[in-house]
């Protein structure tokens, strides 16, 4: 599936979305075609673009994983659902590669938040799991990302609620600490090497205490992949 460079075209999304939720778009951007230098990525229309790019190619991404997973590797579609995630797995790849690129040129003075921006954040997450609310989850999480709120960078605070959410006992059987634990995927290559290193840390002492099937298939992600390296 190809991405359409116009803001507009919605054909992709409605095709990854088939199979998985896609990360919403956060702030709505800006009519104007330009990005100027130190300005918040929020309300830049290129930011929003690569995100929603970024956003279509992991819902791909999701997607495949989720038919692979409940595919036997006798069955005659395991190969083609195989190299299906493979290229899904490029695809995201390069959508994230493009979306560090821009935000590397043209976002490089961006700003750090304060701690009264994020602790709103985090108590809208966490009143979102207490109601059960898969898409508030999904919502809260992605209003976490560093590019929709004009971040240089995550915030170590995020990291550090992300993972004491994840320690409460009633997330381990949680299907929405799969979405919480996507955070880390999503957003890897914001995260510095201490952020990396906590995460690698948690899924160490606690990453086998999840139950829920989307929770351990991210776990093993995680754990395998690329993300926290």
């Amino acid at each position: 599936m190809g991405f359409s460079d116009r803001p507009g075209d919605t054909d992709g999304f409605n095709c990854a979305l088939a199979n998985h939720r896609s990360w919403r778009l956060g702030p709505e951007a800006r009519t104007d075609s330009h990005c100027q230098f130190g300005e918040v990525m929020a309300d830049c229309l290129e930011c929003a673009r690569a995100r929603e790019e970024c956003a279509l190619a992991f819902a791909e991404y999701q997607g495949c994983k989720d038919e692979l997973a409940l595919t036997r590797k006798s069955d005659k579609e395991f190969t083609a659902r195989r190299r299906a995630l493979e290229q899904a797995q490029g695809k995201l790849r390069e959508s994230r590669a493009r979306e560090a690129h821009h935000r590397e040129e043209f976002h490089a003075g961006n700003r750090l938040p304060c701690d009264e921006e994020v602790a709103p954040k985090i108590a809208r997450l966490r009143e979102n799991i207490e109601l059960g609310d898969e898409d508030g989850v999904q919502q809260a999480v992605f209003d976490l990302g560093p590019v929709s709120n004009g971040w240089k960078r995550v915030p170590d605070e995020v990291v550090e609620q992300l993972l004491t959410i994840l320690r409460d006992e009633k997330m381990s059987s949680s299907g929405l600490a799969a979405h919480v634990l996507n955070y880390f995927e999503f957003e890897s290559h914001h995260l510095t090497s201490r952020q990396k290193s906590l995460c690698i840390g948690f899924l160490k002492a606690h990453g086998d205490q999840f139950t829920h099937f989307h929770s351990q298939q991210v776990v093993a992600e995680l754990r395998e992949g690329d993300y926290l390296k």
